[in-house]
């Protein structure tokens, strides 16, 4: 009996969570909140749960990745501060007007996903990707009457391909398991490619419907563009860079980690130091030290609001509701993979992260599977790969954000984000276990 009520607990908390980061309260607030409804209603020491629970999982998610997070962060910072992100972004512009003219409009809404892929895969976060692309978008959306809350598509790009299918890319989900399984960032990369593809192609296929109806329904840019339109967004004149210049840190980037194989933080300290002295002139000076202290900045906040996650996370795997879903992983019919998918599902969907929900699983449950024989490509890839499913729930604070600063509601723009982001990876989790079940890796 008690373990029931304790597993009540637990789902109260994430409605607590859910509920109090959809009101737009930051993640470093509403974890703990929720932790404490937890642990209350699960009946176990308050402040022990508090002070001990809540406060490992934090300092332990920070212990292993808060490197990888700043370095991360800063090189981001750099890309747009420099002028680089905007450099490349204004390229594929240019290529885009030269469409034909009938699949202008739905070319226009790919090439955002494709710009968000380069961009993440690149190394930059999409955290930082948005500020970039939104006011070329709004510029090309509107030049194109495309529905302004379709550029939420642009997630299938920076939210699920690069994050969390491609292997090699920068994102820190995919560098997470190597810390737990010993893997590289390039771990399975037949089953990563492949899986990359599949959900790509639901994604385009869903897209392309998307345009086809507007264009039979006669909508454009509004009403759905209306409080974007009204944004008064800088117009900065592009930096006198080269294509080439503006792209170099980021190949630096991508050919050091996955073909030196340095390890992520080197590889990331290596990337800045390379933009750093390739983009002197556009970072000269007081700016450098301000792109460097802002970069830092926004990785405090990425981080505490992921460490937050991990923490609730912590706090309702120490009670004895969470040990009851866990024994009843062992009763789940299929292959070890399976549960996998499940355990990984749930921890995200419980923190409403992908990174912190990842954190948790690899830590509860990466050696259960290790001592499985799993292979430990197959675990990091398909783990990765789940922890972009349930994740995307409308608490997720990636979507919040990118609903913000898009000046869109959820209810315009939500409803792209479910179907790519979580939707389609869910069925990308069960095409990548039934591959791996043939020894694909």
């Amino acid at each position: 009996m008690a373990e029931i009520i304790s597993l009540i607990g637990i789902i109260v908390g994430i409605a607590v969570l859910i509920v109090l980061v959809f009101r737009g309260l930051p993640m470093l607030i509403v974890a703990p909140i929720a932790a404490f409804v937890v642990a209350l209603i699960s009946r176990v020491d308050l402040l022990e749960s508090m002070t001990v629970s809540y406060m490992t999982g934090f300092t332990g998610f920070a212990l292993k990745n808060f490197f990888i997070f700043f370095l991360s962060a800063i090189f981001g910072r750099m890309m747009g501060d420099s002028g680089a992100a905007k450099v490349i972004a204004y390229k594929f512009a240019n290529i885009i007007r030269k469409a034909p003219p009938k699949k202008q409009k739905v070319i226009v809404v790919l090439s955002f996903v494709a710009l968000s892929l380069f961009f993440t895969l690149g190394g930059i976060s999409s955290f930082v990707v948005v500020f970039t692309l939104v006011p070329l978008a709004r510029q090309l959306f509107e030049e194109m009457n495309v529905p302004w809350r379709f550029y939420t598509c642009s997630y299938l790009g920076s939210g699920v391909l690069s994050m969390t299918m491609l292997p090699g890319s920068p994102s820190i989900h995919n560098i997470l398991p190597t810390t737990y399984l010993g893997t590289t960032t390039m771990a399975a990369p037949l089953l990563g490619i492949l899986s990359a593809i599949f959900a790509a192609t639901l994604g385009i296929s869903y897209i392309n419907a998307l345009v086809k109806k507007s264009i039979r329904n006669g909508e454009g840019f509004m009403p759905s563009g209306t409080e974007i339109s009204k944004l008064d967004l800088p117009s900065e004149e592009l930096p006198d860079m080269s294509f080439l210049r503006a792209i170099a840190p980021s190949f630096v980037l991508l050919f050091v980690m996955n073909v030196i194989k340095i390890t992520p933080v080197t590889t990331l300290l290596i990337t800045v130091v390379v933009a750093s002295l390739l983009f002197t002139k556009e970072l000269n000076g007081s700016k450098l030290a301000s792109c460097y202290q802002n970069g830092a900045n926004n990785a405090v906040g990425a981080i505490i609001s992921a460490c937050s996650a991990v923490g609730f996370g912590a706090v309702a795997s120490s009670v004895s509701g969470y040990q009851l879903v866990i024994n009843s992983l062992n009763s789940i019919p299929g292959p070890p993979i399976v549960q996998l998918i499940i355990a990984v599902n749930i921890t995200c969907g419980i923190t409403g992260s992908a990174s912190g929900g990842l954190g948790i699983a690899m830590e509860q449950f990466s050696q259960r599977f290790v001592d499985m024989n799993i292979n430990p490509q197959i675990i990091h890839r398909i783990a990765c790969i789940s922890c972009g499913g349930l994740d995307s729930l409308p608490h997720n604070t990636g979507i919040v954000n990118d609903l913000q600063v898009c000046r869109l509601t959820h209810r315009q723009g939500y409803l792209h984000y479910g179907v790519l982001t979580v939707i389609i990876p869910l069925i990308t989790c069960v095409f990548a276990a039934i591959l791996s079940s043939f020894g694909i890796c």
